[in-house]
């Protein structure tokens, strides 16, 4: 039998298992949203905004069973909750078997709430970046820390009235330089709305004033006393059920994908699939100081293609390979990586892989990936 995929690195012949297919899925229903977080990747992204038609949706329903897909994340770009069939679709996942992950802002939650619970969506996660009132505010725009947390408090009741434990409800924390004493408060919160995990994140900066002004690894105090609150979390988190997951604050050499560990890919509101939620659309950004163009790196169209075909597709197959090893620069912590003008884009790498993961933030686990 041919091998699907076979490459040879130095002495080692590695070939793409025959079983090899993707196990969860990151569908982006709208690039839409109802609020405008001052750390978004929108404000840079070269675009249009969009939402996923059913037909297209029923397409990635059907093409990801057959490709022995587990597992729907509800993510991306936008906010899910405002895409006017998101009941629909959430159900529809549900009647095909999938686990479903919901992330969402939670600003329209005590609205969908009872649908959610009976529907027994598996995961709720919530981004909250705040638990003071007025900097959840400033920092979330056109948002109230007040209706996410009464929808979130209204899910939990209904958890408690129907004797159900679906969906367990997570939080989100993207860590600034404004908002990083209140994590000091976010297990308390936690426990309060019923949530049993929390995950921090640390933003990537749209400009050098943004990062200036933002990014907590950026700043001494803010690194001092995360340094402090990290181990006043982990104490809490084993003395409570709150788990804290808690990012890195600083580029090390070990890096992993979240996306070819998970097996995953990502699907655009378009139907366009990417390899993951960093590379689904074409946007700018700075990270530690170098400002990149990050060019969509689309692998197929699920409208057009079997799921499973555009899986395992040569190209798409080394590339998670790359991506699985990390047989690729580390642009992050490269000396020359202010005078490199390959750093500038996810075109290319010093080692000549196209596109490249070279300087993926997340591989870094300085930003946590919402899957």
């Amino acid at each position: 039998m041919i091998a699907l995929f076979v490459q040879r690195i130095g002495e080692w012949v590695i070939s793409l298992a025959e079983d090899s297919h993707p196990r969860e899925l990151m569908v982006e229903v709208t690039t839409y949203c109802n609020y405008d977080c001052i750390h978004c990747f929108r404000k840079t992204m070269e675009e249009p905004l969009g939402s996923m038609s059913m037909e297209t949706y029923k397409r990635l329903l059907e093409k990801a069973s057959r490709a022995g897909v587990s597992k729907l994340s509800f993510s991306g770009w936008g906010e899910p909750l405002v895409h006017p069939y998101i009941i629909n679709m959430l159900e529809k996942a549900k009647e095909y078997g999938f686990k479903v992950l919901l992330n969402t802002n939670g600003a329209l939650l005590v609205e969908h709430a009872k649908r959610i619970v009976d529907l027994s969506v598996d995961e709720l996660v919530v981004s909250i970046d705040a638990v003071d009132p007025e900097l959840y505010s400033s920092i979330r725009l056109k948002g109230a820390l007040s209706n996410v947390t009464r929808g979130l408090l209204k899910v939990k009741e209904l958890l408690k009235e129907t004797g159900r434990w679906k969906p367990v409800i997570k939080l989100e924390f993207t860590i600034n330089k404004y908002n990083y004493r209140d994590l000091e408060r976010i297990v308390d919160y936690a426990k309060k709305v019923g949530a049993t995990h929390v995950i921090l994140s640390n933003i990537i900066p749209l400009t050098l004033e943004h990062g200036e002004e933002l990014a907590c690894y950026n700043d001494p105090q803010c690194l001092k006393e995360t340094a402090r609150l990290r181990e006043v979390l982990g104490k809490e988190s084993l003395s409570s059920n709150v788990q804290v997951y808690i990012p890195s604050f600083n580029v090390v050499v070990e890096r992993q994908c979240p996306f070819t560990r998970n097996y995953a890919l990502f699907v655009r509101w378009d139907g366009l699939v990417a390899p993951c939620i960093y590379y689904a659309h074409t946007w700018r950004n700075v990270f530690m100081g170098i400002e990149r163009k990050i060019q969509a790196v689309i692998l197929g169209d699920i409208n057009r293609e079997e799921l499973l075909a555009i899986w395992r597709k040569k190209e798409n197959a080394a590339f998670r390979l790359r991506a699985s090893i990390f047989n690729q620069p580390s642009c992050l912590d490269c000396p020359l990586q202010q005078y490199c003008v390959l750093t500038e884009s996810n075109k290319i790498d010093c080692w000549g892989n196209t596109p490249t993961c070279a300087h993926c933030p997340y591989s870094h686990d300085i930003v946590r990936c919402p899957l």
